[in-house]
């Protein structure tokens, strides 16, 4: 029970951050696997109601560990990105190009690139950085959340958001939040996540419809990704890893560097390395 909570911990952290992949935590920790059987037991027909309890609990344990990293880390970030928000971005971009290696060698199996995927990858990271160039670092105050008008329109945005997190949940090298940072929706998720402590009956609402997004997200996810990685591994992985270079080179900050930037910025960059590393090791 407690591997599977702080398992879910990691993950949920790693959802939140921009460009680091909570799918790609979920190979790392080798939880992938029993999350992807599980997943498809509980909405397997053939498979009778009493054999799905030990599916739904691991299920429960997960998610349940994924709120607690997802919430918690959210109010952490609030605090980084208004005070540092280009070192907290060269964290994050140490963290991504050090997880390249390592992914590749525990899911590639000593198999070549397909460089013809990698570039797609590639090219599609940058097309969607390129066409929606993301938001500023601003943090969305409560104030403003709560003035939201829940038409349809916007409660179908939020379904979208929570999708969106879901789905990267379960596939090794998208991350979630970096796709939402570049479609200009980061800190609009990172908002209603971080404000939930205040029990804000309009919070409340727009979380439920994220919750919703998030659930048919990770449903979604978790069968293509297992049906791809069965079928076409190579080529998945390859993609894959064109995801998570292009995501490290879109979040480089655009800002006017001194001295005192560039060097807090390799230190953080060279620390969020070392994570990786660390991890690396452990996981081994």
């Amino acid at each position: 029970m407690l591997k599977n909570i702080i398992g879910g911990i990691a993950v949920g952290i790693a959802n939140i951050i921009p460009g680091v992949s909570g799918g790609t935590f979920i190979v790392l920790l080798g939880l992938f696997d029993q999350l992807m059987e599980s997943i498809s037991n509980i909405f397997n027909l053939k498979i009778k109601l009493k054999n799905k309890k030990n599916d739904a609990i691991f299920i429960a344990q997960f998610l349940l560990g994924a709120a607690i990293g997802l919430i918690g880390f959210a109010k952490i970030l609030e605090v980084l990105f208004v005070k540092f928000e280009v070192q907290t971005l060269y964290w994050f971009i140490g963290l991504i190009l050090l997880s390249v290696p390592m992914l590749k060698r525990k899911e590639m199996n000593g198999e070549g690139i397909n460089w013809l995927f990698l570039a797609i990858g590639l090219l599609l990271i940058a097309g969607l950085s390129y066409f929606s160039p993301g938001e500023s670092g601003n943090i969305v105050p409560l104030e403003e959340l709560v003035s939201k008008n829940m038409n349809f329109g916007f409660c179908l945005t939020l379904v979208g958001i929570g999708a969106i997190g879901g789905a990267s949940m379960m596939f090794p090298g998208v991350s979630g939040s970096m796709v939402l940072l570049v479609l200009g929706y980061y800190h609009l998720f990172k908002g209603y996540v971080a404000h939930v402590t205040s029990f804000e009956p309009m919070i409340l609402v727009a979380l439920i419809f994220i919750a919703i997004g998030v659930g048919l997200g990770i449903i979604t996810s978790a069968m293509i990704t297992n049906y791809l990685l069965k079928h076409y591994k190579r080529n998945t992985m390859s993609f894959i890893l064109g995801l998570i270079i292009m995501s490290a080179i879109v979040i480089i900050p655009d800002v006017a560097y001194t001295v005192p930037i560039i060097i807090s910025s390799i230190v953080c960059f060279l620390f969020g390395a070392t994570v990786i590393l660390i991890f690396d090791r452990y996981s081994n």
